[in-house]
């Protein structure tokens, strides 16, 4: 008993960690980390024997089970480590969680008793039951909101969001013939993420356009949902576009739509589920929630970054043909100069809007328009300072390439473009986004529709004009 104890965390520890997080290793090996069990406990019962012999060989082995009995808290760590993280880019986080691991596994082989047996469940809950507790509660609460699959819209709640999955007080049915209806498609900032349903965007340019002489009476739709992207949007139109008989469509182009076309395609083509990402998901919890520890939130994210559970999720290439973007560069459109990245925006965005032209057009027989909106780090420092959001250089080198593309491109498509940098970068009014996080606020979402309502009509797309 005394032998295994002593090597309590290579014999019991890890292989419990193991059996819960039996995936492989991040080294380059092709090593299963379920081959450390048999492993330990080979080599244990092998030293344990040869050991007993008064050998050459058996002196080594006794020698080496000495070094093992002593450094066994470090040993078993670093494999712990192994485990539940991946290779560590700096020192600092993984000597931390190495040291505090250590400290654990030393303290168990000290204790006694009820204290050992209370120790050690202390010690697998934290690595082992809740990681996975914690992601399996967010995802349960976002089952409730989203359908878990790849286009994860919005589940009908019999108030704000239809049986369409749109955010509309009401049903294609209950609009007249006698309206202009917009259907404005998009990702979180066309929803309103965090905004009540009359600040969203859509519904302040409906409220907008009210003020004015229209010709038609407008009615916007709200088809905007969290990580939306052209490609679902599309999907969405071609199943319930038709239902409300749009006289015009609005696609309101995000900057991470660009990564997230390629890797819904890549899901759709291989049958996968949509990954929520636990990690962001925690890191906004904080910031939104519990402003006060955002202090802890560069710590968190080293961690979770390692973590094997938030990224246990299969990493597959985007598209095999693409060199861009690389690993998780959900920027990466922002982050590279556009002539490395135009093969992916017109392989991706740029073919699922044409198709949604093509659509709107020939099967819905409405217009359609395109607008571009700016992140605030693509224009301002002061906006939006302590963003959850990474992945982007703010003001950086290449932060306004996307809007350089349509402003070189935007002739010759058969929909007009609406960029709304110039209009953020000349705007007085403060703050449009929130401190905390990338979303507009009230004021951001209403500066957004009267900049939009103003480009439709100069255009001819909306016709309204002043009240007299």
């Amino acid at each position: 008993m005394g032998g295994l104890r002593a090597r309590l965390g290579s014999l019991f520890v890890l292989p419990a960690i193991v059996l819960v997080y039996g995936t492989h290793w991040q080294l380059g090996l092709l090593l299963d980390h379920s081959g450390l069990i048999p492993t330990a406990w080979g080599a244990f019962f092998v030293l344990e024997r040869l050991a007993q012999r008064e050998t050459p060989l058996g002196r080594a082995a006794h020698s080496l089970r000495s070094f093992w009995i002593r450094w066994d808290p470090v040993i078993a760590s670093i494999a712990i480590y192994g485990v539940l993280f991946r290779m560590p880019a700096t020192l600092i986080a993984p000597l931390c969680i190495l040291i505090a691991i250590v400290l654990v596994i030393a303290l168990l082989r000290r204790a006694n008793g009820p204290v050992l047996a209370a120790l050690a469940t202390v010690c697998l809950v934290f690595f082992v039951v809740l990681p996975q507790v914690f992601e399996e509660v967010l995802i349960s609460r976002i089952a409730a909101t989203y359908e878990l699959n790849v286009d994860h819209r919005l589940r009908p709640d019999g108030e704000e969001i239809n049986s369409d999955s749109a955010r509309f007080r009401g049903e294609a049915e209950e609009l007249s013939d006698d309206d202009f209806v917009i259907l404005f498609l998009g990702d979180s900032f066309t929803f309103g993420f965090s905004l009540r349903y009359d600040d969203a965007y859509p519904y302040r340019f409906e409220a907008l356009a009210r003020g004015l002489d229209c010709a038609a009476p407008i009615r916007s739709v709200n088809m905007g949902w969290t990580s939306a992207s052209p490609l679902l949007g599309l999907r969405l139109l071609r199943q319930v576009g038709a239902k409300y008989r749009p006289d015009l469509v609005v696609y309101n182009l995000d900057m991470t739509d660009f990564h997230d076309d390629l890797r819904y395609e890549h899901r759709l083509r291989e049958q996968d589920d949509f990954e929520f990402d636990t990690s962001a998901m925690a890191e906004r919890l904080i910031a939104m929630q519990m402003p006060w520890a955002s202090f802890a939130t560069p710590w968190l994210r080293t961690v979770t970054d390692r973590l094997r559970w938030v990224d246990r999720g299969r990493r597959e290439a985007l598209l095999e043909t693409l060199a861009v973007p690389g690993k998780d560069e959900r920027y990466f459109i922002v982050r590279r100069p556009l002539e490395e990245s135009i093969p992916a925006i017109e392989v991706g965005v740029m073919q699922n809007l044409d198709d949604m032209y093509w659509f709107s057009r020939d099967v819905l027989e409405a217009e359609m328009a395109l607008v571009v909106y700016p992140r605030a780090f693509q224009y301002s420092r002061r906006e939006s300072p302590r963003s959850w959001e990474r992945g982007y250089e703010v003001l950086g080198p290449y932060v306004k390439e996307p809007f350089r593309y349509f402003e070189e491109v935007g002739d010759a498509l058969p929909y007009p473009v609406f960029s709304l940098l110039a209009d953020f970068e000349a705007s007085e009014e403060f703050p449009l986004y929130f401190g905390n996080d990338p979303h507009w606020t009230q004021r951001g979402a209403d500066f957004a529709a009267r900049a939009v309502l103003a480009k439709l009509r100069a255009a001819g797309l909306v016709h309204c004009e002043a009240q007299p």
